[in-house]
Formats: C-alpha cells, structure tokens, sequence
C-alpha cells in the first residue's frame, strides 16, 4: 500500500517482493551524495553475508525514486527486565552482525528530499509498524539525529556519540608542501623522530595489496595485531567475531575489484610494522581499522608513521579527504581535524518501562560520580 504525504509517496514492501533492489540502489546512489556505508557494495555484502529478515522503504516524488532504506525489526532486553521491540536501518540488532558498525548510515536520499524525507519518516513508520518501541540507529551524523529527534514527539536517547576526525586534501594540498608540514609541531617532531629510527631498520615503506587473494591475506594476518590492541572478549576486537570476519571477506572480495578497499601493509627491514584497512569512495579514504606492531621503544610510533604515509600518498593520488570516523583516539585528534559529530540514538516512544530505564540509568551514574 502507498500513502501520499505531501509531495511524495512512500511505501513499505518486504525484500522478496523487490527483485530488482540492486538495479534501483544503484540508480539512486549515482544521484545520492551518501557514504561508502550506504553504497550497494556495503549494503549488498550485509545482505548476503546474514540474510537478514528485511522490508524495504521507497519513496517517489513526481513518479521517480527519490529515496530506499531497509528496515529490520529485533527484539532486546535491557539488565533482562525491560523487552523492547525495536526497528533498525541498515543493522540488525544482533550484536555480533552489527560489530561491523555501520557509520554515516542513514536513509538514501537524493540531496534535495533528504531533509523533507527524514521530517515525515518517523510518523510514518509509526503509522506502518504500530508495535515497535523504539527507533535504534547509528552511527549517524550530528544532522540526521536532530533530523530525526525533531521530527516526532519521541524521546531521543544518545547511546553512544563521538567526535569525527579527518584531513582535507584539497586544503593540504593547497596550503602546505606536504603532510607533515601541517601538523603541530610537537606531532610531527614525533614523526619524524620515528621515522629515523625506523630508517636505521631500513625505512619504512607502503605495500598495497594488488588483488582480492593478496587482500584477503592482508586482512587476516591483521587480525592478531588487532587482538592484542583491543582485545578478544565481546564487543572488543572484531577479529574474535565470526560474523565480523565473513562480513569483511565478503566485503573484500565484491568491493576491492571496484577498487573500494585498500589494504596496505607497513613494512620495514626488520619485518612487519602493521596494516591499515580503508575504504575508498567518490574520492574519499574511509579509515577502517589498523593491526600495529606494539614496539618496546615507545619513541617509535607505527600508527603515527604509517597514517602519514599514506595521508600522503591518498594526497598526491588526489583524493580529497582522509577520514579517521568516529573514535576518541589521541592519534586522530593529532593527525585530523574534528569534522562530524557521530551519534548511536534510540527514539523512544513514552513508555513507563523506558521511564523506569532512565531512572535506573541516573541512580547508576550518580553512585559512580
């Protein structure tokens, strides 16, 4: 069934009935100006890597699509008292699918009906699926969370937010001789530093793998680095995920002969300094994750070194920004500039078990204050 709100038309129809997803993503997304996270490369490897139970929300506007999302629907259950029947975009409540974390997610829409989409979506949604709780999305921008929270009388509750940090080459490019020469000097004495005390080893160099197999290689022989970094327990290093791992080789193997992943390995004499894992898109590098060797001397410095390495090479291809995403990590305020605010929220609809929650949430935070 298609309601008419407005100027535009919106309908829900589950996944089976929509044979053509692909074609019609496609043709949006060249008139979209989304991230690689709403590319079909990220959305078609989600859905063939867990199959989720999704519908899918097209909007037309005069006859033309104008915006898709894919809607899920899971069940949670906080301190395992309070259920909750929650409604996803692009994720599907499961923890362990969704520790691929998402960012700059948000519904395709083509820029000029993107701000009037997200005012009529929430009660839309409200109308079409009448049981729901409450709206969990993320990571989403500073905009399309106060898009969200305003266009309904639902409370907006943060679960998560972060400073985004990036480079803009274009600036760089136009203002400093190199990378280098744009930092503090304090960074880039770090840098430097490290850099001759790396040379005594041989230098260090960049090696970008030149096919799905190399990739794939590269990807996985990052995994213990990234283990000993973060950690094996839930939540902590993706690399202790299967799902985490099948969906970034299936990734892999669709999105790298787009050439839409770069997975560079950091090398010196001595043997292996790390890797780092990007996404490439419309001109822009999407920082991923990295595995770094953890070196004894702390006056070298493998992230410091290998980001501004390939900052530099991303610089002189000519793309046109480097972007950490969200993370407070001291390396991306010292080699960035905060560019974005990233938001993980949940649009509550006024239930007492929700009100019950937030008190709890306050007496918890009050014992540890």
């Amino acid at each position: 069934m298609t309601e008419t709100v407005g100027r535009y038309q919106l309908r829900i129809l589950p996944l089976k009935m929509c044979p053509d997803i692909g074609d019609d993503w496609n043709r949006l997304e060249e008139h979209c100006e989304a991230s690689f996270f709403l590319s079909w490369s990220w959305i078609s490897t989600w859905l063939s890597t867990y199959q989720p139970e999704v519908d899918v929300l097209k909007v037309y506007s005069g006859g033309a699509l104008v915006a898709l999302s894919l809607l899920s629907r899971s069940h949670f259950s906080q301190w395992k008292r309070f259920h909750s029947r929650r409604l996803h975009i692009h994720q599907t409540g499961d923890p362990a699918q969704d520790q691929i974390w998402t960012e700059y997610n948000g519904i395709l829409a083509c820029p000029e009906h993107e701000s009037a989409i997200y005012a009529i979506l929430l009660p839309y949604l409200l109308e079409y699926y009448p049981d729901w709780d409450e709206l969990v999305i993320g990571a989403v921008s500073k905009k399309v969370a106060e898009q969200l929270a305003h266009s309904s009388n639902l409370k907006s509750l943060v679960l998560w937010q972060s400073p985004s940090y990036g480079v803009d080459l274009i600036k760089l490019k136009a203002e400093f001789p190199d990378y280098l020469s744009s930092l503090s000097r304090n960074t880039r004495y770090q840098i430097r530093r490290s850099f001759k005390l790396y040379e005594a080893e041989g230098g260090l160099s960049l090696h970008f793998a030149h096919d799905v197999e190399e990739a794939l290689v590269f990807f996985k022989q990052a995994g213990p680095l990234h283990l000993e970094k973060w950690g094996a327990g839930q939540g902590e290093s993706g690399y202790s995920n299967p799902e985490f791992i099948k969906f970034h080789e299936n990734l892999i193997r669709r999105a790298f002969p787009l050439k839409q992943v770069d997975i560079i390995k950091v090398c010196c004499n001595s043997g292996v300094v790390g890797y780092l894992f990007n996404f490439l898109y419309r001109g822009q590098v999407y920082f991923y994750l990295s595995g770094l060797k953890s070196e004894a001397d702390s006056k070298l410095k493998p992230g410091l070194c290998a980001h501004s390495l390939a900052i530099q090479h991303y610089m002189d291809e000519g793309y046109h920004f480097y972007d950490f995403m969200g993370g407070q990590d001291r390396y991306k305020a010292s080699l960035g500039q905060e560019h974005e605010e990233l938001f993980h929220i949940a649009l509550q609809k006024n239930k007492l078990k929700f009100r019950i929650e937030a008190f709890l949430r306050g007496m918890k935070q009050s014992f540890k204050s």
